[in-house]
């Protein structure tokens, strides 16, 4: 696992290509550390290996999920960057974070609201549940549309996605997010 997270991290897997991906998963499965030994004890190693441990990558960077501790990357978690983007008043609630997809309640001292975030292909999902999940609490849900620093942010999809979030009543934000090394 940790050969296959530390070539992921690498290759700066979330930016990959699918061309690129499927490449990487034959290099994988021909490789005798990774699927010569998983060959032992799975049929198809390339399934498993798309299936299993790159299908929980985005969350294991979100430090989230089983195979977290195998990247040596993640991203800020939400106490850093909550205030930065929905407002100094808003604080991260501690263990309130969850995935699914990635979110956490906020507080502002008054009133408690459902956070949510993701990459900008995902609006629609994350959207969906600021809608839904998001109805549940007292204060305005948010989503945190999640960058990284060297990303172009098409200024007509942003406005477009604010647009739609104010019409919903959720508050629609872009939050730069840069990858770090785990300490």
């Amino acid at each position: 696992m940790k050969l296959l997270y530390t070539d992921a991290d690498s290759l700066d897997w979330e930016r990959l290509p699918a061309q690129a991906k499927t490449a990487q998963y034959n290099r994988w499965v021909d490789d005798p550390r990774i699927g010569g030994l998983l060959s032992r004890f799975v049929s198809n190693p390339h399934l498993w290996i798309k299936e299993v441990p790159l299908k929980e990558y985005a969350r294991a960077l979100e430090n989230m999920g089983r195979f977290s501790q195998f990247t040596a990357m993640h991203y800020a978690p939400p106490a850093d960057f909550i205030g930065p983007v929905f407002g100094p008043e808003w604080r991260y609630i501690p263990d309130s974070q969850a995935d699914k997809p990635p979110h956490c309640l906020a507080t502002d001292g008054k009133t408690q609201r459902y956070l949510c975030w993701g990459p900008p292909n995902q609006f629609k999902d994350l959207l969906w549940a600021a809608l839904t999940i998001g109805a549940t609490e007292s204060g305005r849900p948010g989503v945190a549309l999640s960058v990284r620093i060297d990303a172009e942010i098409d200024a007509s999809d942003r406005h477009r996605n604010e647009a739609i979030g104010a019409r919903c009543g959720i508050e629609v934000r872009y939050a730069v997010r840069p990858l770090r090394r785990r300490p």
